[in-house]
């Protein structure tokens, strides 16, 4: 009797602890057959989309190099670089074919994003339409036109979608962005102290033709503007603006994190972009403030500010009459060739795409500004020096507006997750945005998909981590 009950007891035991294994979906055949079908399916179905914007992301960063240098044996150079867009429609087709479409759509409508990105896509869209009808653009300007206008915001949302399937990209963004970083930041210093300054052409780069290779301050041979792999220094500038404020949020050893920074900052100060250089100072500054609270932070702010302006304005004092200083930091040069120096030039730019913006509400159709009006059918290419105004010069006041209306609820929806990969993105946000008023940073490919990229991916973690905490809040208060 005692060893049948013994037996009872451990077999009652040994079901009941089934039943708990079973409620919980692992350890009991019957509910691994149940529940493990399911989950290894949604694995398999965002591991592939994960991998394609986890090689877009690592890639990116050498698109200008790789697609000049592949060009050179395989002929199509402007077919080769448009590998991206080609990632953006597969991942547009596993949208539909998943039917994540209405999902994303009511994760982004929660977010405020959902109809201000479909507005400013289908303005867009229909400008297109119309300047291919009734405008003198041409075929080829207009559909680069559109190309650069909606990239960014079509990788976002396909970015987005798969981030919110996998946690995988959140989990491995850095690494996705210092390895390229390192040999980037490592090229460029290499390709001002020590390599040969025309080293690019051996890969392909021919002026007019691919890309300049050597980019020189006013046509002044003698200073030489560094570029590493992106498609000029400009672009290096901006690119190093996003990275370095994010390298001082990852989790690496403090060696690495300061080794990295001093490496990459080396490489902006020679790529000679002041537009970047005024965005680091105001990105570092956002990531301050944002990180120390408004009150601590300001002080932080204002300390650095006052540090910059009295050391530029002594700089100024003592080196006012010295060449190198007015060459690198003036873009001045007695002896350059050039008809007029570049600050003349974004000067009167400036001021022409002011006047057009401000005279034009509609704008004059898709691909009559920027760089894709160098395409233009009739020769008429228009050069602001700034993003927001030749968007404005393209698609009118509407598309301006609806597209600075999508900027800021990225910019409050990377604020207010509190924690550091996101407040980077927001601090560099903040920066690149005035490098952007600037020059055509986000006409830059690298810089397009690694920011609108990492920032999908940071909303989608914040999304799914809330989701996550919701569900636990609703299922604790159903067992109470």
């Amino acid at each position: 009797m005692n060893t049948l009950a013994t037996c009872y007891t451990w077999g009652m035991s040994r079901a009941k602890g089934k039943e708990q294994w079973a409620k919980r979906g692992v350890g009991v055949r019957a509910a691994s057959s149940k529940h493990t079908p399911q989950i290894r399916d949604r694995s398999n179905r965002s591991h592939l989309p994960s991998l394609m914007v986890a090689i877009v992301l690592a890639v990116v960063p050498f698109h200008a190099f790789l697609t000049v240098w592949a060009s050179t044996g395989l002929g199509n150079y402007t077919l080769l670089r448009l590998w991206p867009e080609t990632i953006i429609l597969a991942l547009v087709a596993w949208l539909l074919w998943s039917r994540q479409v209405g999902k994303t759509w009511h994760a982004l409508g929660k977010s405020r994003l959902a109809w201000p990105i479909a507005i400013y896509l289908g303005v867009n869209g229909l400008y297109f339409i119309v300047t291919i009808l009734w405008g003198d653009a041409g075929l080829h300007a207009a559909s680069y036109g559109l190309l650069l206008n909606i990239r960014h915001v079509a990788w976002f949302v396909v970015a987005y979608a798969v981030a919110r399937n996998s946690a995988w990209l959140s989990h491995h963004w850095q690494r996705l962005l210092i390895w390229p970083l390192v040999v980037v930041s490592v090229f460029a210093v290499l390709q001002f102290f020590v390599l040969p300054s025309d080293i690019l052409k051996h890969f392909g780069y021919i002026k007019d033709v691919t890309i300049t290779p050597v980019q020189t301050i006013n046509q002044d041979t003698s200073t030489i503007r560094v570029q590493s792999f992106l498609r000029g220094a400009n672009p290096l500038g901006a690119y190093l603006v996003l990275t370095v404020s994010l390298v001082l949020a990852a989790t690496i050893r403090r060696w690495q994190k300061i080794g990295l920074a001093l490496v990459s900052i080396v490489a902006m100060i020679v790529s000679f972009s002041r537009s970047a250089w005024l965005g680091l100072v105001v990105a570092l500054s956002a990531q301050a403030a944002a990180t120390r609270g408004l009150v601590r932070g300001r002080r932080v702010v204002l300390s650095l500010l006052i540090a910059l302006l009295m050391a530029l304005v002594g700089a100024i004092f003592v080196l006012h009459s010295n060449q190198g200083f007015k060459t690198a930091f003036l873009h001045v040069n007695d002896h350059s060739t050039a008809p007029q120096t570049s600050n003349e030039g974004r000067l009167a730019a400036l001021k022409e795409g002011i006047n057009d913006v401000t005279h034009e509400p509609f704008g004059r159709g898709v691909g009559t500004s920027g760089p894709a009006s160098v395409y233009h059918a009739e020769d008429k290419s228009r050069n602001s020096e700034n993003y927001f105004l030749s968007l404005g010069q393209e698609t009118g006041w509407l598309s301006l507006g609806v597209f600075v209306l999508i900027c800021y609820r990225l910019a409050v929806l990377l604020y207010r997750t509190k924690t550091a990969f996101p407040r980077a993105l927001f601090a560099s946000f903040v920066g690149l945005t005035l490098v952007n008023f600037l020059s055509y940073a986000w006409s830059d490919t690298t810089l397009v998909y690694l920011w609108w990229g990492l920032a999908a991916i940071a909303i989608a973690a914040f999304d799914n981590s809330h989701l996550s905490f919701t569900k636990k809040s609703a299922n604790s208060t159903n067992e109470n």
